[in-house]
């Protein structure tokens, strides 16, 4: 199962054809509305919606068959909630659009939600129209060719250890890399598919485009 997930930041880009896999579509706050201006109805529309109008609230309400209206003080973000209710519902990869582009410490405190579920064994992507973001946790991992050219890899929080990848133009074996290490930027993908795997911490993986 998948899950489509658009938040609300202003250069937030989803259109139809994104949902079209999709198992479940969630707007977030003022991502609902985004969605419903497009003439697209998520199946549920999750948030506080405090950055939208009384008249907007309303209209999100009339289209959409379901609605949670989250406190405006609480401790989690409206994303945070949207991610905890699509995983109860069994997906195993989320898509999230809108979330970077906006505030920078909404884009910074998305990023940092990739760590949150990081071990929840549901693969979770940031999209927009020229990045892809994905935090992996130690093991094995299979991937498809991206849609982007490049792919980048940054140690998260700590070194990663025993790094290996292969299918890329530039492959590497058992190597460690550091926080500070940018060596594994602006790779490429040879093949249909790749693959990577590393013994310990977190991994950032990027697919990007010019």
């Amino acid at each position: 199962m998948i899950a489509k997930i658009m938040c609300g930041a202003p250069n937030g880009w989803f259109d139809e054809a994104s949902l079209k896999d999709a198992s479940i579509s969630i707007g977030v706050d003022r991502g609902a509305l985004v969605l419903v201006n497009q003439g697209i109805i998520p199946d549920i529309a999750i948030g506080d919606f405090d950055s939208i109008g009384e008249c907007d609230y309303q209209k999100i309400q009339q289209l959409c068959s379901k609605v949670i209206k989250l406190p405006c003080e609480k401790n989690e973000t409206d994303t945070e909630v949207a991610i905890e209710y699509a995983i109860s519902l069994g997906v195993t990869e989320i898509y999230i659009y809108g979330a970077m582009g906006g505030r920078i410490d909404h884009t910074l405190a998305n990023i940092r939600l990739l760590l949150q579920f990081s071990e929840a064994k549901v693969r979770i992507f940031i999209v927009d129209q020229t990045n892809s973001l994905c935090l992996l946790s130690r093991g094995d991992h299979k991937f498809l060719r991206p849609a982007h050219q490049y792919i980048s890899f940054f140690a998260f929080e700590t070194t990663v250890k025993g790094l290996t990848l292969r299918g890329l133009k530039y492959p590497l074996t058992n190597y460690e890399l550091t926080q500070g290490d940018i060596r594994c930027i602006s790779n490429e993908v040879l093949a249909d598919k790749f693959s990577l795997s590393f013994d310990e911490g977190y991994l950032l993986m990027v697919n990007s485009r010019d």
